[in-house]
């Protein structure tokens, strides 16, 4: 058992231009009780305390993938109508700056907006380090490729979900 030589923290993003205005689309991504819809890791969630959907608010994340299914406990950063939306993952986390997740809005010059959802890692949640922990090392590194792999293509469908989302409302 050896301490897996991986790179474990990264930030991924994924952008797409949608025809809407900014306020259409933040109030759109900033729902996250129809992230299920979305994405295809997250099944949905439920605030848990009230107002929901400002800065400080928490929430429950449901997730799966394959025949494993989790939930976590978030908490909103930042909440800018029509500009940033931004969560961290608390349960596993050592600190709400180690698993962030963040939808940004922009006005397009030609109109409608940019939509970019980033995901950034800087301290492994404690459950998926110990289990890196467990394993040879080039399996370990296997592992984080092919995590960094899924979640890269969960952003572009998410985000592509959601234009399609809310360009045909």
């Amino acid at each position: 058992m050896t301490e897996p030589d991986t790179d474990t923290s990264f930030e991924l993003h994924a952008a797409v231009h949608v025809h809407a205005d900014p306020r259409t689309v933040y109030d759109t991504v900033s729902d996250i009780t129809r992230m299920g819809e979305w994405s295809p890791e997250n099944t949905g969630g439920e605030w848990l305390t009230d107002p929901p959907g400002q800065p400080g608010a928490r929430f429950h994340g449901h997730n799966r993938m394959e025949e494993l299914t989790w939930t976590t406990e978030c908490q909103v950063l930042e909440a800018e109508p029509g500009s940033r939306f931004s969560w961290a993952v608390l349960t596993g986390a050592p600190d709400t700056d180690a698993s962030v997740w963040s939808f940004e809005i922009t006005p397009a010059e030609e109109g409608g907006a940019e939509l970019v959802q980033r995901y950034r890692l800087s301290t492994l949640p404690t459950g998926f380090r110990q289990a890196l922990e467990q394993l040879p090392e080039d399996e370990s590194t296997e592992l984080m490729r092919q995590r960094r792999e899924q979640l890269r293509e969960a952003l572009w469908q998410t985000v592509r979900a959601v234009k399609e989302t809310v360009e045909n409302a």
